[in-house]
Formats: structure tokens, sequence, C-alpha cells
């Protein structure tokens, strides 16, 4: 018996809204191009109100289930998990190379914690840019 742990495809309409809202509000919180009168408690929790809905869109995205589920789009994500993994292998070993050369490493915890929540959201959106693109052009395909 086969188990999935991939959610309804009814996640992705939910992730494509939360995905970029989430995303746009904390970019604009953290520039503070947008609620300004705030104080730090709650500028603290809208960014991180913000940053969580950003992240439930990206997994919801990610690992919701397709209309038609089978083994060949099974096969698809299989590969894009692939490309994302090679994709942030080569990210961490150009940084390291960077940081190595002109000796500047990312400052303190802030700095630290900013690279690796880069590196992480750089895999999850190169899966998501690699899955759909492959996706549509194995439709393509199937249509000609």
């Amino acid at each position: 018996m086969k188990t999935s742990l991939l959610l309804p495809n009814r996640f992705k309409k939910i992730g494509l809204v939360l995905f970029p809202f989430g995303l746009f509000v904390w970019i604009l919180t953290q520039k503070e191009l947008i609620i300004t009168e705030l104080n730090n408690t709650n500028k603290v929790i809208t960014l991180t109100l913000s940053f969580f809905c950003f992240l439930f869109g990206l997994y919801f995205l990610t690992f919701s289930k397709e209309p038609i589920e089978d083994e060949y789009i099974n096969n698809i994500r299989l590969k894009s998990f692939q490309i994302s993994s090679l994709i942030q292998m080569i990210f961490f070993i150009f940084s390291f190379i960077l940081m190595f050369l002109f000796n500047n490493e990312p400052n303190g915890d802030e700095g630290l914690s900013t690279f690796l929540l880069s590196s992480i959201i750089l895999y999850w959106l190169v899966y998501i840019v690699s899955f759909n693109y492959n996706l549509i052009s194995f439709k393509r395909e199937r249509l000609n």
C-alpha cells in the first residue's frame, strides 16, 4: 500500500495566496515602508506572522498534489529535488569559496541566520521553479 505525504490539491491555491502575501508584507515591514507607527512588539508579531505565511505558502506549493498524480509526476518531483540539491550545494561551495577568498564571513548570529535562511529558501524556490518548468514542458510535449 502506498502512503502519500502530499497535501490535497486545494492547498496549492492557498499557497498561491499565502506565499506572495507573506513575502511582500514581510519585506515591506522590514524596510519600514508600511505600518511605521507600530511599537516593537507589534512589529515583531507582524514580521513573524508574515514570515510564517510566506513559509506555509511555500510549503503548500511544494507539497500539494497535482490534479492528476501519476508515476511520471513523481519522477518529475524526484528530478526537481535532485536539481534543487545540486544548486544548493553549488551555492554553499561558491559562498564558502568567496568567504575564504575575500575573508568576509557573515557577521555574528544575524548574518549566519540570514545566510542559512537564504540557502533554505533558495532550495525550495529552485524546486518549485524546476518542478513547474518540467511539468509545463511535459504537458506541452503531450499536447503535440
